[in-house]
C-alpha cells in the first residue's frame, strides 16, 4: 500500500531530483560509515570578520545561498537501492546558531566548538549537511564557523559560497549569474571514458613494489589532533622565488619534497603518497564557479633515479602530474584494486582564493582557520596566504607521537631547503642509497575450492540470504569470500546494516574486512550473540 499521509506527500513534493553519487562521494560515504562516531570528513572553516555586521541579515544571506546551490540540499542514501544515491530537495531550513564569546579567549572557544561539532556527526539522510555558528567576540568582531560534511562540498566551493553570501548580504544577489547545478557535473562524469581512465592509472602504477605506508598501519582507535608550523619568512620567500625561477608550481615542489621524504624513510626508489586534486574539469563550462564535491584524493608515484638532477626530476614530476588531470575523476578504489592501501599520507595544497567579494564591503576578513579529520594517519595541508605560508598537520597520535611528528617536520623542511639551495645536485645527495624492489603481485581474494559446502547453520543461512540479496547472485557457499564474489566496500556497509537488523546486534563495518568468509562471519556472530545473551544492557557500537 502506498503511503499517502500528508507528511509523506509533502516530502515527496519537496524532492527536486535524485542523482547517483560520484566515485569520490562513494569513497567518503564508505569511510564515514566505517567510523560513524569519529567526526571524520566534517570540514570546519572559521572566518574571523570585523566591521559593522548585522547577524540577522547575514543569516538571511546564507539562507539565500542554500536555496541557490542544489548540492547544499543533498541527502545521501545507501540502503534502499543497489547503488547509493542522493536526493536533492527544493527547500530546506538553514541550521544557524548565535553564540556569544565576548570576554572569552577566542581561540579556546573556537577549538571547543570544533570539538563539539565533531562529536555531533551529521545524519547523511537528513540534509542540509551543513551548520553555521555566528559568535560575537567584540563590538565589531565576529567568528563565523561553517561546518559541513565533505560528501557535499569541497574547499573551493566554500570559497565560492562565501562570495555569494556577501553579494546577497549587500543586496547584490540579483546580479549573480544563474548557478549551474551539481547535476551537470554528474552528467559530465557519465560521459567520460571510465575504461580509458582506469587503463591510464593501471599503466601509471604498473610494476609498483606495492603500498608505501610511511607511518605504518592506521590504528583501530585513532586520536587525531592538529598542529601548525608557520614557514619562516626566509623559507617562504625562497620557495616563491625558486618556483618562479624553475617554472614549476608550488604543488610540484611540495610533492617532490614529500616524495623524497617517503622514499628516504622506506629506503625505496619507488613509492607513493596521496595528493588532493581539484577535480574541476576544464572542458565543463562554469565548473570553477560550481558548488559541490569535485576534489579527489589520488596516488602520486615517485620514482627516484639517484643520478638524476633535482631540477630535471621536478620538471618530469610536474609533467607526470599534468597528464593525470583528465583522469582525476576516477575513484581511488578502482586505481588500487588488488594492491591494498597504496599510501597513508595525504598532501593538500590550498590554492583557492578565500575572499568576501569586492573591496567596497565594510566587512573585512581578517583570518581563516580550518579543521578536518580524514582517515589518513597524516594529512599535510599547505596554506599560502596574505598572513604567510604555513603547514597544517593533522595526525593520529597513536601512529605519530610528538617525537615522530617533530622528526617529520624537520626532515620535510630540510629536504625542501636542499632542493632550493642546490637544484642541480643528484637526487642521491638528498635521499642517500635506496633499494629497487621487484613488482608486487596483485592480491585478490582466493576462489572457493571445488566441493565447498552450502550454509547449514541458521546463522550461516541468514548471512547467505543477505549476501545473495545484496549482491544479486545465487546463494553463496559457506567458504565464499564476500569480496571474491562481487562485494566491495559500499556493499559491505549495506550488508552490515542488514546484519544488524537480522541479529539485533551492533556490528562494526570492519567485521566485513576482518571476517570476509561466510562461515567465519557466522562463527563471529554466534560468539557475539552468546556473549550478549546473559545480559540485556545497552549495546555499544564498535569501530
Amino acid at each position: 500500500m502506498t503511503d499517502t499521509t500528508p507528511d509523506t506527500t509533502a516530502k515527496k513534493r519537496n524532492i527536486e531530483t535524485i542523482l547517483p553519487l560520484t566515485p569520490l562521494q562513494e569513497g567518503i560515504l564508505f569511510h564515514t560509515l566505517l567510523a560513524q562516531d569519529r567526526g571524520l570528513y566534517m570540514p570546519q572553516m572559521a572566518y574571523f570578520l570585523s566591521g559593522p555586521i548585522d547577524p540577522d541579515q547575514l543569516r538571511a544571506a546564507w539562507a539565500q545561498v542554500l536555496a541557490r546551490h542544489s548540492a547544499l540540499r543533498s541527502g545521501i542514501h545507501w540502503e534502499e537501492r543497489a547503488d547509493p544515491f542522493q536526493i536533492i530537495y527544493r527547500q530546506l531550513p538553514l541550521n544557524w546558531e548565535h553564540l556569544d564569546w565576548r570576554g572569552q579567549d577566542t581561540d579556546t572557544a573556537l577549538n571547543a566548538v570544533f570539538e563539539q561539532n565533531r562529536r555531533r556527526p551529521f545524519d547523511l539522510r537528513r540534509p542540509p549537511l551543513m551548520r553555521l555558528q555566528m559568535a560575537q567576540t567584540g563590538p565589531e568582531q565576529h567568528v563565523l564557523v561553517l561546518c559541513h560534511h565533505h560528501i557535499v562540498l569541497d574547499g573551493w566551493s566554500t570559497a565560492r559560497m562565501l562570495q555569494d553570501v556577501m553579494a546577497f548580504y549587500h543586496g547584490l544577489g540579483g546580479a549573480l549569474p544563474v548557478a549551474r547545478p551539481y547535476a551537470d557535473y554528474i552528467r559530465w562524469m557519465k560521459r567520460q571514458d571510465r575504461t580509458a581512465s582506469r587503463a591510464f592509472w593501471q599503466d601509471l602504477i604498473a610494476g609498483t613494489p606495492g603500498p608505501s605506508l610511511a607511518f605504518g598501519q592506521d590504528s583501530d582507535t585513532p586520536e587525531f589532533d592538529r598542529q601548525s608550523w608557520p614557514f619562516p619568512d626566509d623559507l617562504a620567500d625562497a620557495v616563491t622565488q625558486f618556483c618562479a625561477h624553475q617554472g614549476i608550481t608550488l604543488n610540484t615542489l611540495l610533492q617532490g619534497a614529500l616524495g623524497l621524504f617517503v622514499a628516504q624513510k622506506l629506503g625505496r626508489s619507488d613509492v607513493f603518497f596521496g595528493a588532493a586534486t581539484s577535480g574541476r574539469p576544464a572542458n565543463l563550462p562554469g565548473a570553477a564557479d560550481m558548488v559541490g564535491l569535485f576534489i579527489n584524493a589520488l596516488p602520486v608515484r615517485i620514482k627516484v633515479a639517484p643520478t638524476d638532477p633535482v631540477d630535471v626530476w621536478l620538471d618530469r614530476l610536474q609533467r607526470q602530474q599534468a597528464a593525470t588531470i583528465e583522469h582525476e575523476h576516477i575513484a581511488l578504489r578502482d586505481i588500487q584494486d588488488g594492491l591494498g592501501t597504496l599510501f597513508d599520507c595525504l598532501l593538500v595544497v590550498e590554492n583557492y582564493p578565500v575572499t568576501i567579494g569586492s573591496g567596497q564591503s565594510d566587512i573585512a576578513l581578517d583570518r581563516v582557520e580550518f579543521d578536518e579529520w580524514t582517515h589518513f594517519p597524516l594529512t599535510l595541508l599547505v596554506a599560502p596566504g596574505h598572513a604567510g605560508m604555513k603547514l597544517i598537520l593533522r595526525r593520529d597520535r597513536h601512529v605519530l607521537d610528538d617525537a615522530a611528528l617533530a622528526e617529520f617536520i624537520d626532515r620535510y623542511v630540510a629536504i625542501m631547503r636542499q632542493i632550493i639551495e642546490n637544484p642541480q645536485a643528484p637526487l642521491s645527495d638528498i635521499t642517500g642509497p635506496l633499494r629497487d624492489l621487484p613488482a608486487a603481485q596483485t592480491a585478490r581474494p582466493a576462489a572457493v575450492a571445488a566441493g565447498a559446502r552450502m550454509p547449514t547453520t541458521p546463522t550461516e543461512q541468514t548471512i547467505a540470504e543477505i549476501w545473495s540479496d545484496v549482491l544479486q547472485t545465487a546463494p553463496p557457499k559457506a567458504q565464499d569470500n564476500f569480496f571474491a564474489i562481487g562485494g566491495h566496500s559500499l556493499l559491505a556497509a549495506k550488508v552490515v546494516t542488514r546484519l544488524r537488523r537480522a541479529f539485533d546486534i551492533d556490528l562494526p563495518v570492519r567485521v566485513m574486512f576482518d571476517t570476509p568468509v561466510l562461515a567465519d562471519m557466522a562463527t563471529y556472530l554466534d560468539a557475539r550473540q552468546a556473549a550478549a545473551a546473559p545480559t540485556q544492557g545497552a549495546n555499544v557500537m564498535e569501530f
